[in-house]
């Protein structure tokens, strides 16, 4: 039990520093898309066109473009690997961005739910129904939560490559980073085998 408790305060603790660490980030995305806003008004640009940041490719057709180098004293050449535009995605997105609140709001209570998880299993009171549907609130609410972020990558970036032309340049797809799905399955392929593990404790206690 010691080393759970030891081990939930790390994880505490690196959960704490990582929003630390990207609360500058979060923060600088604020501004921009505050003083978007502001653009927006001032520019006339349409208030349904959303930024998103693309990756792309320079075609085979088209020449290298070149740069000055001061080291080398001479132009080096050079190609735009992504750029910022705006797009009009379809009329899910608003729903989208609704599943998005819910489950950030949901992963939230989750965090709660981690932190009490941590506090029953310092108790000694690990196999429990309620640790249960606390693993899973914490699992499926984080799925949740990536999978909406998915979706909205997904959608942005098909709205990006039936809207957006670049000449000389292949759109090849949102400049965003995907969940990465392989440990969120194990996540919950161990919560799901916690489970009927409480379950077989609880039907043997039944039994003796």
């Amino acid at each position: 039990m010691k080393k759970i408790r030891i081990l939930g305060i790390v994880a505490i603790i690196l959960m704490i520093g990582s929003i630390t660490i990207h609360f500058e980030k979060d923060w600088r995305d604020f501004k921009e898309g505050y003083e978007e806003g502001a653009r927006k008004h001032n520019n006339d640009i349409p208030g349904e066109l959303y930024r998103v940041s693309l990756w792309v490719e320079p075609t085979e057709t088209m020449p290298n473009d070149t740069i000055y180098n001061d080291v080398v004293k001479q132009n080096v050449p050079f190609h735009v690997s992504e750029i910022t535009t705006y797009v009009q995605p379809s009329k899910w997105f608003t729903l989208v961005v609704m599943c998005m609140t819910v489950s950030g709001l949901a992963f939230l209570y989750g965090f709660c739910c981690f932190v009490r998880l941590l506090v029953e299993v310092s108790r000694k009171n690990v196999f429990c129904q309620r640790n249960v549907w606390r693993i899973r609130c914490i699992v499926y609410s984080y799925t949740a939560l990536a999978a909406c972020i998915d979706w909205w990558a997904w959608m942005l970036g098909n709205a990006a490559m039936a809207q957006a032309q670049i000449p000389g340049y292949e759109i090849l797809g949102l400049g965003e980073e995907t969940s990465s799905w392989l440990p969120i399955i194990m996540l919950i392929i161990l919560t799901e085998c916690f489970a009927v593990g409480v379950k077989m404790k609880e039907e043997q206690d039944l039994t003796i």
